[in-house]
């Protein structure tokens, strides 16, 4: 109970903080303009575009994001290397079609601590996003399938040394508000090789300090439910057993947060250029120990293995 408590705190307080900084922006300049398309990839997934609204012609996106690591809801997926992440964008009257991928220069192999050097290790993810988004006033709702598929070579090679990592299959539902801060919440439920629920609270906003530049902010904090018996609480050491020697709970608590900070520049029209800096940070004990028995360094006892991270990075965004 003193976990959950706890990660309660860190949400209140992360929270706390963007409305603050967000209040204090807004006296100093007056009426912000809206957040700059492509701004929140947050060292992960882009997820539902920003053209998911109700354009009456069919609009199309192509981002290209260049960032230090890659952090997946709160699993480090690359390590001292830089990621270049392509995504590409379709959508017309609510309905969006999305391509992202992820392009690791110097892939790490965990399981043998070693990196690889050949080119047909870089490649490790493709993930399609279909979804539809509708406004009702300030209410913005949205629905989305994804699929996650995990194309590193080592994955269908039996040499590679690692484990086959399986494809994943989500679907998740939104609920958010044109208002200050346009709060939303996420619920999504991955059914496929994983069986967990991840929630999603997030804020953002992005003022004007001139015409072609603009600041954005944005938080989010999530909740972890697990229904899966391969994701269950870690003890402070990384092992999943209770002292009599039966297998911990499966996760149940707060997870990470993330905190991000951006520089849209937009220098005509339909391109806008964004350096951002995002620190990802584990929002309890128990998360703690979840993110760390699942980073990267295998080779490095638990308790030094890192659990937070910082990011950055710059992505370019070109619009039709």
């Amino acid at each position: 109970m003193r976990l959950k408590k706890q990660g309660g705190i860190w949400f209140v307080m992360l929270m706390f903080l963007l409305t603050a900084s967000v209040t204090w922006a807004e006296e100093g300049k007056g009426t912000p303009a809206p957040a700059a398309a492509g701004t929140e990839i947050q060292g992960g997934k882009a997820g539902a575009p920003a053209s998911g609204g109700e354009a009456e012609r069919p609009t199309a996106e192509v981002t290209v994001s260049v960032l230090s690591n890659y952090i997946s809801k709160g699993d480090e997926l690359s390590r001292n290397s830089i990621v270049i992440q392509p995504q590409f964008n379709v959508g017309y009257r609510g309905f969006y079609f999305t391509i992202w991928g992820n392009l690791d220069t110097r892939p790490y192999l965990a399981e043998t601590s070693t990196y690889r050097g050949d080119r047909r290790h870089n490649w490790t993810e493709t993930d399609v996003y279909a979804g539809y988004n509708h406004s009702f006033g300030i209410v913005n709702t949205g629905i989305q399938y994804s699929y996650f598929g995990n194309a590193a070579y080592w994955n269908s090679d039996g040499t590679g040394g690692a484990p086959d990592q399986k494809d994943d299959q989500e679907l998740s539902v939104s609920l958010g508000f044109n208002t200050l801060l346009s709060p939303t919440i996420k619920a999504a439920r991955s059914f496929d090789s994983t069986q967990v629920w991840y929630f999603l609270l997030s804020l953002s906003h992005t003022f004007e300090l001139n015409e072609k530049v603009g600041l954005s902010l944005s938080a989010s904090a999530s909740y972890l439910l697990s229904q899966d018996d391969n994701r269950l609480k870690i003890n402070s050491d990384g092992t999943d057993t209770k002292a009599n020697g039966t297998r911990n709970d499966r996760y149940n608590n707060f997870h990470d947060a993330v905190v991000t900070v951006g520089l849209p520049v937009k220098p005509w029209r339909q391109f806008t250029i964004t350096p951002q800096l995002s620190y990802v940070f584990p929002m309890c004990d128990e998360a703690k120990y979840d993110m760390r028995n699942r980073s990267m360094q295998i080779d490095t006892p638990v308790a030094d293995r890192q659990s937070s991270y910082l990011v950055g990075g710059v992505s370019a965004m070109v619009s039709f």
